[in-house]
């Protein structure tokens, strides 16, 4: 079973405040969130990639 992230563990995993988060994702290319009983998760894989991808930008 692959790996759900918070928005607590997005934030700590890539350093930045709520804001700045949801700005990222609504004005990046970020992976869009599983809604799981009204809850929004990130899938780990599609994080790491997205970090990865940036990173060679």
């Amino acid at each position: 079973m692959e790996a759900l992230l918070r928005q607590r563990d997005l934030m700590e995993i890539m350093n930045v405040s709520r804001a700045t988060l949801w700005r990222m994702l609504r004005y990046q290319d970020f992976p869009k969130p599983v809604i799981l009983m009204g809850c929004k998760r990130w899938r780990s894989e599609d994080v790491a990639l997205w970090i990865e991808a940036r990173k060679s930008v």
